[in-house]
C-alpha cells in the first residue's frame, strides 16, 4: 500500500513564512549591530588619526582638547598655572565641577613650593570657581584654604579685586555690589596697619563715583595706620582722587600734604 502524498496545508504555509521572517528579522539586526561597529570603528580610527596628526605637529601642546593632552602638557611643565586653569576651564566647560576642583588641588602639589605666584594664581582660580559654582560656605572655606597656604593679605586683595569685577559687570545688582563692599571691609578690618588694602579700598569707592564714601575711608585709615605711613598713604589718595574724583580736590590734598611735609620727597611711595 503506498501513502498517498500529504498536501500542504495552509498551517504549513504559515510556518515555512514566519521561519523565513524570523530569520530575516535575525539578519537585519545582525547587519545593523555591523554597521554600528564599523561607524564606531571609523570614528575611533578617525580620532586616533587626527590625535596622531596633533601629536606630529605640536598643536597638541599649543591646543590642548582632551585630558590627555592636558596630562602630557602639564608633566613635561607642572609649574605652569596658566596649564592648570586651563585645565580647569576644560573641566568646567564639560559642567564637571568637582574635576575642575581636583585639578587645582592637584596642582597645589605639583608646583614647586618656590613658586609662590604660580600657586597663587591657581588659588585664585579655585576661589572663583567656588564665587560663581560653589555655596558661600564653600568659598569663605576656600579663602580660609589659601590664606594658610599663602600671604593672607595678597589673598585678600585678589579675592577684592575679584569681587569689584564681579559688581562692575552685574549692571548695578545691589548683591554684587553689597558682597564686594563687604569684603573689602572685612580685608582693611583684618589688615588694618596696612597701607595698601586701604589704598585698594580708596581705588574702588573712587573708580565707583562714591566720593564721600572714599574721603570717610580715608579719615578712618588715619587711625589706623601708623604714623610713617600717613604721608604715602595720603599722597596716593591723591593721585586716586585725581584719576577718578575731581582734580581740584586732589590739588588740594597735594597742596596740604606739601605744606606740611616739604622736605619729605618721596611721596606715593608704596609698601
Amino acid at each position: 500500500n503506498e501513502t498517498p502524498d500529504r498536501t500542504p496545508t495552509n498551517d504549513d504555509d504559515n510556518d515555512s513564512s514566519s521561519d523565513d521572517s524570523d530569520s530575516g528579522d535575525d539578519n537585519a539586526k545582525k547587519g545593523h549591530k555591523s554597521r554600528k561597529k564599523a561607524t564606531a570603528k571609523k570614528q575611533q580610527e578617525k580620532e586616533i588619526a587626527k590625535m596622531e596628526q596633533r601629536l606630529a605637529d605640536g598643536t597638541a601642546d599649543e591646543n590642548p582638547e582632551t585630558s590627555a593632552d592636558f596630562e602630557r602638557l602639564l608633566a613635561s611643565d607642572p609649574n605652569s598655572s596658566e596649564n592648570w586653569i586651563k585645565f580647569m576651564a576644560y573641566h568646567l566647560s564639560l559642567a564637571d565641577i568637582d574635576s575642575a576642583r581636583t585639578v587645582a588641588n592637584r596642582a597645589f602639589d605639583r608646583i614647586e613650593f618656590r613658586q609662590e605666584g604660580e600657586k597663587l594664581n591657581v588659588w585664585t582660580a579655585l576661589m572663583t570657581l567656588e564665587s560663581k559654582y560653589g555655596s558661600p560656605k564653600s568659598f569663605n572655606d576656600t579663602i580660609e584654604r589659601a590664606s594658610q597656604h599663602n600671604n593672607p593679605k595678597q589673598v585678600y586683595l585678589r579675592v577684592c579685586e575679584m569681587l569689584e569685577k564681579d559688581a562692575q559687570t552685574s549692571h548695578g545688582d545691589a548683591s554684587a555690589i553689597n558682597r564686594a563692599d563687604e569684603m573689602f571691609k572685612k580685608m582693611c578690618k583684618k589688615f588694618k596697619s596696612k597701607k595698601t588694602v586701604w589704598i585698594a579700598h580708596f581705588r574702588y569707592l573712587l573708580k565707583n563715583g562714591r566720593h564721600e564714601k572714599a574721603h570717610e575711608l580715608w579719615k578712618r585709615s588715619a587711625k589706623s595706620l601708623p604714623e610713617y605711613k600717613h604721608i604715602e598713604t595720603m599722597s596716593k589718595f591723591a593721585q586716586l582722587e585725581y584719576e577718578h574724583g575731581s582734580p581740584e580736590r586732589a590739588r588740594t590734598i597735594f597742596d596740604s600734604l606739601l605744606d606740611k611735609n616739604s622736605k619729605r620727597m618721596d611721596l606715593g611711595q608704596e609698601e
